[in-house]
Parts: C-alpha cells; sequence; structure tokens
C-alpha cells in the first residue's frame, strides 16, 4: 500500500522527526566529530537518511 505523503498523519510525523532529528541527533554527531563544516554535513547525512528511511518503513503501517 502506498503511503500517502501529504496527509496530516504524515505531515505531523514527519515534523516531529525533523524537529527531534535537528535539535537533538544532529547535535550529537557533529559533536563527535572535529572535522569541516562540510565533511561533517556530509557524514551527519549519510547517517539521517537510512534512519528516516528505516523509521518510515517502522511506521508505514501509522502513516498509511
Amino acid at each position: 500500500k502506498q503511503m500517502k505523503i501529504f496527509s496530516k498523519k504524515s505531515i505531523i510525523f514527519y515534523s516531529v522527526l525533523g524537529a527531534i532529528t535537528a535539535f537533538t541527533i544532529i547535535p550529537f554527531i557533529r559533536g563527535l566529530m572535529d572535522y569541516s563544516t562540510i565533511v561533517e554535513i556530509l557524514i551527519t547525512t549519510a547517517i539521517v537518511l537510512p534512519m528516516y528511511a528505516v523509521i518510515t518503513r517502522l511506521f508505514r503501517k501509522y502513516l498509511s
């Protein structure tokens, strides 16, 4: 079954997930590294995008 990206539940889910990621996970990951800003952003993105994919699959039933 296809996920409805612009449904009310989906928008709320991604907003909450984005807030948690932006204010807790990303600063934690960047705090562990001492690279240039560009490299830190690339590494953080490489961690966050697969995390979003896994969480979306786990909550697919809720988002449908």
